[in-house]
């Protein structure tokens, strides 16, 4: 791994990143912008489940809008969200792997993904399926940090992540895009949103993705599974390029039968197809010999994912809204292992889920009260191969796993503004099959200084439950974990003008029986002889300072981050793996008449791969440097290019796995309104 960046480049970025902070201050007087929705003015749901003002949001957030992600291009939802203050990802290389995100040092499986209010996980794993969703697909972003199990339940421990597709209304809109890129990267996308009668009374959005990569060879050269570095078992993977092809659709039909009386159905599809490198051996059941006949080759696996959402939102009188809301998921995985002759698998998991929401807005005065009740039902049926999991000959389990989890919920939460004065309260108890009821609670409060400056300090507890893979996966669960409670506390401070929103945040996040898996990596391979069975560690420490800035300068758009992080094992006083202690994020935006242009600067320090902190297996620090353009032809055509990783780093998040090099490219949108 190069070393990409000096302490001195280091200083830099974050003294800049720091320094914009001050821009505010000193261009206020001589720079004006309109008002319209901007990334400073954003309304926010996911903080308190309805729609609020961004400077009224306690929680610590991050928003994501539009106009970003359509300057996104190739770029990956993860890799778009590494790009963000508070977040770190790890992957195993391209747009369609597996890739892990970390809110503010948690786990994948301590943070919640919802996608237009459903929640939207692998129940046999855990934590969001980014690999799964096109980007495409997606109007805007929020990301609410620290524990909200008050008001998502558990495993919301880190924060949530809610994806927003657009919604109908107005007058008809259509738009497309196609490009080309490097690595045979292909993406087709169409859109038509819009409403029908003359009060908007119905409204629809219909939305289309394709995409397709011939990838690259994701295997580095340090990986212990190569021909320059073989391990103690001897595997070898294959060199060549993996390819994937992700599809996806989304849909929104809505009513409004009465005034404040509107039902409406919401469906969102993916299938996510892709290739990953691994290594067999001619011995039965996998076992793993030095000196066996390895075979290469290539694995694929196949995801598809749906949710089917219908909801009545009524407004039963002046003072309360109700909103009830069924879903059903279906979340389906095969894994493929063709050619290989006896060791051929064909591994199938099915995890259908059932959500029952009712929300209840009551107005109290300016006061608002929050009461809801929920219902979800997991399951979770697979069919797994020997060859794969080793379960029969080793470790006398079936192979097949089919396990049931209902939670019942019951929740509400109180928020008031007096004057310069913010609070919110909540509560909220859930009872989960095999697990004791949980209570967890929240308490926030908010002081406008003046009305740019305010401060603020926050009080949450969550939990997360094992997930089925934890506690059934055959020859890697452990049934004897124990769920994991937290104890998160911050206090903020923000300054917000027309032009600027600045925000600095620390941070503290204490986890009990934090749940770890033995890292499966090429340092430390899942094999017969050496399961990966997840351990509960004790008691795990995060610390952190999160500070941000976005400023209008003129014809310029500036951003900043800087994130320093602290996350470690109390027990054993080792660093928790693929957490870099420091990251920082720069963007520079211009725009004037047809022609923006920006650029972004991303930086990620050292992290360690394995849970004892060896020295032998860490990811290197790296710089990414991004370039994109856009230029308006006519009113409804534009033309648009980007350019990852200008200067080609050599870098990695999980080790001895490539993400892709110096990539580019191009397209052109067409936009009929």
């Amino acid at each position: 791994m190069k070393q990409q960046f000096s302490i001195k480049k280091l200083a830099l970025i974050c003294g800049t990143a720091l320094s914009i902070n001050a821009l505010p201050v000193l261009a206020q007087n001589n720079v004006s912008v309109s008002a319209p929705q901007t990334p400073l003015n954003p309304i926010i749901v996911t903080a308190t489940r309805t729609p609020t003002k961004a400077e009224d949001v306690l929680a610590d957030f991050v928003y994501i809008g539009p106009e970003e992600i359509a300057q996104a291009a190739q770029t990956s939802l993860a890799d778009l969200l590494q790009q963000q203050r508070g977040i770190q990802i790890s992957g195993y290389g391209g747009s369609g792997n597996l890739t892990g995100v970390n809110l503010r040092g948690t786990s994948n499986g301590q943070s919640l993904l919802l996608i237009d209010g459903v929640r939207i996980d692998s129940s046999a794993a855990g934590g969001p399926i980014l690999n799964q969703i096109p980007l495409a697909l997606i109007d805007h972003i929020e990301i609410v940090f620290g524990a909200q199990s008050t008001l998502y339940g558990a495993n919301a421990i880190g924060g949530v992540i809610q994806i927003f597709t657009k919604n109908g209304g107005g007058p008809t809109q259509f738009t497309a895009s196609s490009g080309y890129g490097s690595y045979g990267t292909s993406i087709n996308n169409a859109a038509i949103t819009g409403s029908l009668g003359d009060a908007n009374k119905t409204k629809y959005s219909v939305g289309f993705s394709q995409e397709h990569s011939a990838g690259f060879n994701t295997v580095a050269s340090n990986n212990p599974c190569t021909t320059q570095n073989p391990n103690n078992y001897g595997c070898v993977f294959p060199s060549g390029a993996t390819s994937y092809t992700r599809l996806g659709t989304t849909a929104q039909f809505s009513q409004e039968w009465q005034a404040g009386q509107e039902m409406g159905v919401k469906i969102f599809a993916t299938s996510n197809s892709y290739q990953y490198p691994n290594s067999t051996t001619q011995s039965t059941y996998q076992i793993m010999n030095v000196g066996d006949n390895y075979e290469p080759f290539y694995g694929q696996q196949v995801n598809r994912f749906s949710t089917f959402t219908g909801y009545s939102k009524n407004k039963i009188n002046e003072v309360w809204e109700s909103n009830f809301q069924v879903s059903a998921v279906s979340n389906a995985q095969q894994l493929l292992w063709s050619g290989v002759g006896s060791n051929s698998a064909n591994d199938v998991i099915n995890m259908p889920e059932y959500d029952f929401l009712w929300q209840n807005t009551i107005k109290v005065g300016s006061d608002t009260l929050q009461l809801l009740v929920e219902r979800r039902n997991q399951y979770v049926y697979v069919n797994n191969s020997d060859n794969v999991t080793g379960c029969i000959s080793y470790y006398g389990t079936n192979c097949t796993v089919d396990q049931k989890r209902y939670t019942n919920s019951i929740a509400g939460s109180y928020d008031l503004k007096r004057g310069d004065h913010l609070a919110t309260f909540s509560l909220r108890n859930d009872t989960i099959t095999s697990f004791n009821p949980k209570t967890t609670g929240g308490a926030a409060y908010g002081y406008f200084i003046t009305p740019q400056w305010r401060t603020n300090i926050n009080y949450n507890t969550g939990y997360r439950v094992p997930t089925f893979n934890d506690m059934y996966y055959p020859g890697q669960a452990n049934p004897n974990l124990v769920p994991e409670t937290s104890q998160n506390m911050e206090v903020g401070l923000t300054y917000e003008n027309k032009i600027s929103s600045n925000k600095l945040v620390a941070y503290q996040n204490k986890i009990s029986n934090y749940i770890e898996p033995n890292l499966s990596n090429p340092a430390n391979p899942c094999t017969g002889l050496t399961p990966c069975t997840p351990i509960n560690l004790g008691s795990v420490m995060i610390k952190g300072l999160s500070g941000g800035s976005t400023t209008y300068v003129g014809n310029f758009l500036l951003k900043g981050s800087v994130d320093y992080l602290h996350a470690l094992d109390q027990n054993t006083n080792y660093y928790l793996p693929r957490r870099a202690k420091l990251t920082s994020n720069i963007a520079i935006e211009y725009r004037k008449g047809k022609v923006n242009l920006g650029t972004n600067v991303t930086y990620t320090g050292q992290t360690f791969d394995t849970l004892n902190n060896s020295a032998a297996y860490t990811n290197g620090s790296y710089t990414l440097l991004g370039l994109y353009s856009s230029y308006e032809i006519d009113r409804n055509w534009k033309a648009f290019a980007r350019w990852n990783n200008v200067t080609n780093v050599q870098y990695q998040t999980v080790y001895g796995y490539n993400n892709m090099g110096s990539n580019i490219f191009a397209g052109v949108s067409y936009s009929y309104r």
